[in-house]
Formats: structure tokens, C-alpha cells, sequence
């Protein structure tokens, strides 16, 4: 019979379902898909910018002309734990870059084929065991995904849009340090590692995009979960509640975008993630993430000819319970608010470069409870460049 993991052993199964850098700021999920959009706080769901568009609203790609694009999302991570024992204190420091991109194609005025191609990583490494058992190797742990997202969208008038996608999804996970209980009543045993396991899963998603009015769009859009397949080894103790499987959560949201004037767009989404509904998060001993709306705000202004000015706010409500701090040490996704920022600079009529910034601002969580004398403490960047081509 397979051990049950202590507690911590569940953190280490960190960057569960994760499409993105995991610490962004909407849980285990990125703050936006594409630069243009996540500089605008993420805000997307009607507001299709370039070829990302499919997996923000797969609708979106009949609106975008046909292009190609390029971005890269770096995740600049700081995290402190006091974690359990008094004056065990760890720190965590990560850099992980993510690509995304895509290409669309307009077949016709009303007919539109292309895909996007979001992802990136996330982990923890303390570089010290969690906990000071005998044996027990350094606590760390790391999941690199990257969603495929081939995307067919229809306009079937001229202000409206329908579209449908496919989420092919590619998964790496790796996990040491967990420490499970022993046979003897109160002592722990360090689990033995599975190394680098990789898996492959499958989803679909829809939208649509309605212009009731030239200055005004609205949006909406519906994620079904991307059920992943199952992680060797993992399923025998770190994850057995899940049968080693990391599913990608079911999500849905609305959006609408107003171009207050020819140069100034306003867009605002609102996001539900379905975290509580994955097997894996239902764990008891586990991380106990509940489901997740998020708010995303942003405004562009086009200065001039050449020049695209970006500013934008995101809101969530935490995911994670105070007493579940001690489950989460590996994944202090504790953030609830971002700040960005970014620009465009037109190099010729049919050729862009895009830069951003995000920053989620240094948070704690103090835990209660059964997590009482567990403090997370983290401190989130990102760093956005981007290429977008017209043909």
C-alpha cells in the first residue's frame, strides 16, 4: 500500500495544471497571453490583439488579420518561508522563461484558420530540505507546460464571431524532498524520487465576439479542463488522490472593450478558474485551492503613427486559505493584485516590436490553524518582449 505524503509533501506537487509561469498572478496561471495583452493587466476576452488571440478567445482569430507572432514571458520569482519549526526559514529564488505566439490566417472575409502556442514553467527550488528528517534530499520542484491551441473562427455577419479550438497539451513534471510519515507514530521518512516524468492531455474550448456598435465589443469565452495523462511513479504516492494525473482547469469569462477615442481603448474582463474542481486540489492532505474570479483592467493609447502606450490592473480573489499555508510552501501563488505596463513601437507598416512589465507586488500569507507558524512571503516579476508580422 502506497504512503500517504505528510502535508508538505503535497506542495511538491507545485506547479499542478499549470498552462503558465505558475507564481503569476492568477493563481498557477500567467496574468495574460500575448504582450500586447497581458501589459493591458491581461485583459483579452474581447479585445483580440494578434495571433495569441486563440488562447485568450478563439473567436478573436476572425478579427485578426493574417500575421505572425512571437513573444517570450520571463517570471522573476522571490519567495521566503517560516515554515513549520521556529526559525526554519527558506528562500526561494526563480527565473523561468516561457514562449507564446501563433499564426493566423484570413481564408476568406468571413473565415479565419491559425493557432496559438502559450506556456511556459514553474517550480520552487530551496535548495535545503523543508523539514530537518535524516535523508531527506533539497525541496524543490519544477513543470514546464505548453499549450498547442489550433483555432477555427467564423463570422457569420460582420460585427459577429464564433470560434472553436482544440487545447493539445504537452506536460514535464519533476519533485524531490517529499517527506511522508513513517511507521512509527510521529517520525517522517523521506519519499523516494520519481525524477523527470512528462505526460500529454487533450481539451477544447469556444467563443465569441459581438460588436453591438463600432466603438464597443463584447466578449465571452469558455475553457473546458484539459484532462492530462498520468505522471509514472507520482501516482503511487505523491499523487495518488489524482491517480497521478495534473489535469488544466476548466475556466469561463466575459469581456468588453470600448475605443473611448480613435487613439484610447479601454478593456475589462472578468475570469472565473475552476481550480476546486480538479481532483488533485480536492486532496485533503493537499493544497485546498478553491475557485478563482479575476477582474483584469487596461487602457491603450496609440501616441502616434509609430508608438503604442499600454497600462493595465488585475485583481483575483486568493485562491489559497491561511490554513492551507503549510500544503503551499512550493507554491506561494499567494498574490491577488498586478500592475503592468508596456509599449509598441511600429517598425514599417506591417512589422511591430512589444515590450512589458508586470509586477506583483510583495504579499503575505499567514497561516492559521493547522498552519499555524507558517508564513509565505513572495514577490513576483514579469518581463515581456514580443515580434508581431502582417502579411
Amino acid at each position: 500500500m502506497p504512503h500517504r505524503p505528510f502535508p508538505i509533501s503535497a506542495v511538491l506537487a507545485g506547479a499542478l495544471c499549470l498552462p503558465g509561469a505558475a507564481l503569476a498572478i492568477n493563481g498557477a496561471q500567467l496574468g495574460g497571453n500575448g504582450v500586447r495583452n497581458a501589459s493591458m493587466g491581461g485583459a483579452s476576452i474581447a479585445l483580440p490583439l494578434d495571433a495569441n488571440a486563440a488562447a485568450n478567445n478563439p473567436a478573436g482569430m476572425a478579427f485578426v488579420p493574417t500575421s505572425a507572432t512571437l513573444d517570450l514571458q520571463v517570471f522573476r520569482g522571490h519567495s521566503t518561508a517560516d515554515y513549520v519549526l521556529p526559525g526554519n526559514r527558506l528562500e526561494n529564488r526563480q527565473t523561468i522563461a516561457g514562449p507564446q505566439g501563433g499564426l493566423n490566417w484570413q481564408l476568406s472575409s468571413g473565415l479565419a484558420v491559425g493557432f496559438s502556442v502559450s506556456g511556459g514553467g514553474s517550480g520552487s527550488d530551496y535548495r535545503q530540505a523543508a523539514l530537518p528528517v535524516p535523508g531527506a534530499g533539497k525541496a524543490s520542484s519544477t513543470l514546464r507546460v505548453a499549450e498547442f491551441v489550433p483555432t477555427l473562427a467564423w463570422k457569420p455577419a460582420p460585427g459577429l464571431a464564433v470560434g472553436f479550438g482544440l487545447t493539445l497539451a504537452r506536460q514535464q513534471f519533476e519533485a524531490d524532498g517529499v517527506i511522508v510519515p513513517a511507521p512509527v507514530p510521529g517520525g517522517l521518512l523521506p519519499l523516494q524520487g520519481h525524477g523527470s516524468q512528462s505526460s500529454t492531455g487533450a481539451g477544447w474550448r469556444v467563443g465569441a465576439l459581438w460588436k453591438p456598435v463600432e466603438a464597443v465589443t463584447l466578449g465571452a469565452n469558455y475553457k473546458a479542463r484539459t484532462r492530462m495523462g498520468k505522471l509514472d511513479g507520482y501516482d503511487a504516492d505523491l499523487l495518488a488522490y489524482s491517480a497521478g494525473r495534473l489535469d488544466v482547469p476548466e475556466q469561463y469569462g466575459v469581456g468588453v472593450a470600448w475605443q473611448a477615442s480613435p487613439g484610447v481603448t479601454i478593456a475589462a474582463d472578468w475570469l472565473r478558474i475552476l481550480w476546486g474542481q480538479l481532483k488533485v486540489m480536492q486532496d485533503p492532505n493537499g493544497f485546498g485551492w478553491r475557485n478563482q474570479p479575476v477582474l483584469r483592467i487596461g487602457v491603450s493609447w496609440q501616441a502616434d503613427e509609430r508608438l503604442t502606450l499600454r497600462a493595465g490592473f488585475s485583481r483575483n480573489h486568493a485562491q489559497i486559505d491561511s490554513s492551507r499555508a503549510t500544503q503551499n510552501l512550493l507554491v506561494p501563488a499567494i498574490h491577488d493584485k498586478a500592475f503592468t505596463v508596456g509599449l509598441s513601437w511600429a517598425l514599417d507598416p506591417k512589422s511591430e516590436l512589444s515590450l512589458g512589465y508586470e509586477f506583483n507586488p510583495r504579499t503575505t500569507l499567514t497561516g492559521t490553524g493547522a498552519s499555524t507558524g507558517t508564513n509565505l512571503t513572495s514577490q513576483v516579476q514579469m518581463f515581456m518582449a514580443g515580434w508581431q508580422q502582417r502579411f
